[in-house]
């Protein structure tokens, strides 16, 4: 899906000569010199509790990001480090850890994470602490934001919705499906999918046989399945994770060895879940019947190969770390993460009250921006007196006037070894009648 926005737009001034550091050159102002020491970002999602598989793929976008930064010089010498905050995925959980994080570490450059379980909670905090956040929430209520150090780098959970439902009625291979059971975990995240699912479907013709919150974590879905399949549907839309691989095996259990095609949500593409379901139900049913959405990966590039480098070296300290090569998130968090460091480098600040507003400067770009996708050749255009947009491992990114960047999505699903293959797009007709659907 496709959202246009107007991008902000930044004059950039002229280099002084009696600048001899990478500072104000590229328009930024002067903010009164990087500082020494470490250099701290912190990684506050859910490492525990039902949404545990979300943290490590969080925690290994710092892990690329700090090696692309620090092998270049750092921020001004200054090197980054990653440390895990654990929210459990609860707010009141995640208030006191950012709290904690905050009053603990005066030397926090960003915050990534802050996912929807917590965000509301969270967000909050940071952004009095004037920190800049990356946040992976989908939540409605941050589209119009006033917090000024928020930022996302992803769609609205709207809009995963609307993509789902895309891929049940126009998706390739297979017939309109039109009668839909909804199964979704029972936390905040996974719940803000339903209304928005619920309204675009129905609109355009499709039933919903059984809206199905399911408790995270459950050890047997038996009385649940049972009451999904007498309903009949002809698909699933879902997103439950942790549990995904439990309710999917009863799935086939109860209906005679046999799979229901089912549609997860962008965050199912992740490899974790992937090995879930595929030691669930089998390899052969995993590619046959599920189907995901996604946004407009490339995974080629400048960007993208030095991150793949970074993330594989990463093992020596995260061994899962190379599992999200292909994990949006992980992208745009190591994006961010990047974008910070040469706003930092760019108004010559450690100040984030400096350096926060240039972090959309240099996303959006202007019209004479230099493109640059990786951290050497930011900093390098930034010392030579240029403006910079930064494009990265995740792609362009275009920041409306509340720090939200929108992005295109793609019908997606896996191959045997867990990679995402890309099945088919939505048109531009197909998508103005799912928004018009969805409100």
């Amino acid at each position: 899906m496709k959202t246009f926005h107007a991008r902000m737009r930044f004059g950039s001034a002229a280099c002084s000569l009696a600048v001899l550091m990478l500072a104000a050159c590229g328009g930024g102002s002067s903010g009164g010199g990087l500082g020494s020491g470490d250099l701290l970002v912190g990684v506050l999602a859910p490492f525990s509790g039902a949404d545990a598989g979300l943290g490590p793929a969080y925690y290994a976008a710092c892990l690329a990001a700090a090696p692309a930064i620090n092998n270049n010089g750092g921020v001004g010498g200054r090197q980054v480090k990653c440390q895990q905050f654990d929210t459990r995925g609860e707010p009141a959980d995640a208030a006191p850890a950012a709290s904690a994080m905050v009053a603990g570490n005066s030397n926090l450059m960003a915050v990534v994470g802050c996912t929807s379980d917590e965000a509301s909670a969270v967000a909050p905090i940071v952004d009095k602490a004037h920190i800049p956040m990356f946040c992976m929430t989908g939540q409605s209520e941050f589209n119009k934001t006033n917090l000024k150090y928020f930022h996302r780098l992803v769609p609205a959970d709207v809009y995963d919705a609307f993509a789902m439902v895309g891929s049940a009625l126009y998706g390739p291979n297979h017939a309109p499906y039109k009668n839909a059971a909804l199964v979704f975990g029972d936390d905040i995240g996974s719940q803000a999918f339903v209304d928005p699912a619920t309204k675009a479907f129905t609109k355009l013709g499709g039933k919903i046989a059984i809206n199905q919150p399911i408790k995270l974590g459950a050890s047997s879905y038996r009385t649940e399945v049972a009451a999904m399949l007498k309903s009949n549907p002809d698909v699933i839309l879902t997103e439950a994770l942790g549990s995904a691989g439990t309710y999917l095996k009863e799935v086939k259990t109860q209906n005679g060895g046999k799979m229901i095609p089912f549609i997860g949500t962008s965050a199912t593409i992740d490899p974790t879940w992937f090995q879930q379901v595929r030691d669930a139900i089998g390899i052969d049913d995993l590619l046959k019947y599920y189907a995901g959405v996604d946004l407009g990966y490339t995974f080629s590039g400048p960007a993208y190969s030095e991150f793949l480098t970074n993330l594989n070296a990463a093992a020596s300290t995260f061994k899962d770390a190379p599992k999200y090569k292909q994990r949006g998130s992980t992208l745009h968090l190591y994006d961010g993460i990047i974008m910070t460091a040469l706003a930092m480098v760019a108004t010559n600040s450690a100040d984030p009250k400096v350096y926060n507003s240039k972090i959309i400067d240099i996303a959006n770009g202007t019209s004479s921006a230099t493109v640059v996708n990786t951290y050497k050749d930011g900093v390098a255009a930034l010392k030579a007196g240029k403006s910079i947009r930064f494009v990265g491992a995740g792609g362009e990114n275009n920041f409306d006037q509340y720090n939200n960047s929108q992005s295109g999505y793609i019908l997606v699903g896996y191959d045997k070894d867990g990679n995402e293959v890309t099945v088919g797009h939505l048109t531009p007709d197909q998508t103005s009648k799912l928004i018009a659907a969805g409100g």
